[in-house]
């Protein structure tokens, strides 16, 4: 029984890494993504960002849009990086808000953009006290 049980351990933890592939949460693909951009690998580290944000990671939304601008290991969008940057924003993370207002020509909806940072950034430090 008990060599029973730490065969089916063992294969759990061995099968880890083969069930993140296809369904992992948002964390663990954003570690990998992480993970794989310090190595140098921004093909993959774009793909598991694109898994972390698809799962509602803004962390991962944001640097998704960064690779996507400057066209590292994916093809140069700025409409896409947009799009991830206004989906990470909805869940107010500051670092999006401030790419935003620096893309953004228009100069009274950049400094809006460049207030709703602060703010979100005011309130990520509430959360941490």
């Amino acid at each position: 029984m008990k060599r029973s049980l730490a065969v089916l351990l063992a294969a759990l933890v061995l099968a880890q890494p083969v069930m993140a592939q296809h369904g992992d949460e948002g964390d663990i693909a954003l570690r990998r993504g992480l993970s794989y951009r310090d190595g140098g690998n921004a093909p993959l580290a774009a793909h598991w960002l694109g898994v972390a944000a698809a799962r509602g990671m803004p962390e991962a939304m944001f640097l998704l849009a960064n690779m996507l601008l400057e066209g590292d290991g994916v093809p140069k969008d700025e409409a896409a990086a947009r799009r991830w940057l206004e989906a990470a924003t909805e869940q107010d993370y500051p670092e999006a808000w401030q790419q935003l207002g620096m893309m953004e020509k228009d100069p009274e909806k950049a400094a809006q953009y460049m207030r709703r940072a602060a703010h979100a950034l005011t309130h990520r430090g509430e959360l941490k006290r």
